[in-house]
């Protein structure tokens, strides 16, 4: 079994680059091509996503059972289920602090729910249990 500590690397390391991707593509639509933040999120979220799922398959949870497209599956309900939590706080924050916030909204609210998507990617989206022995897939 790899070391919760060596999982814990990799998932920063992964979501690290996950997060910045998001947050770049977050800055530029904003910035440059005049989106309001709540509806740039969404887009800078998919881009993240592919750095998200290939850098966990490989990396962060590599001695997963399930195939490449079930673990793709599960790891986007999880990473939409953390996206809904994320954008219902982003939302919230933009509604008390004001567009010119969402920067600084969109770091607190991603800390947040990262705890949320290991536990989500470690025990259910990559679970390293033996096929036969998960839950209907």
């Amino acid at each position: 079994m790899k070391s919760v500590s060596a999982q814990g690397i990799w998932f920063t390391l992964v979501g690290g680059a996950a997060a910045a991707m998001h947050f770049l593509c977050l800055v530029v639509l904003v910035q440059y091509a005049h989106f309001l933040p709540v509806l740039a999120d969404p887009l800078a979220f998919l881009c993240a996503f592919v750095i998200s799922f290939t850098g966990h398959y490989y990396l962060t949870f590599s001695l997963t059972r399930h195939t490449w497209f079930q673990a793709l599956w599960r790891w986007l309900f999880s990473s939409i289920t953390g996206f809904m939590i994320n954008q219902i706080l982003f939302m919230a924050g933009i509604h008390w602090f004001g567009n010119q916030a969402y920067w600084w909204l969109w770091f607190i609210v991603t800390l947040i729910v990262t705890v949320l998507s290991f536990i989500l990617g470690k025990f259910w989206a990559f679970n390293e249990k033996a096929h036969n022995e998960t839950s209907n897939d």
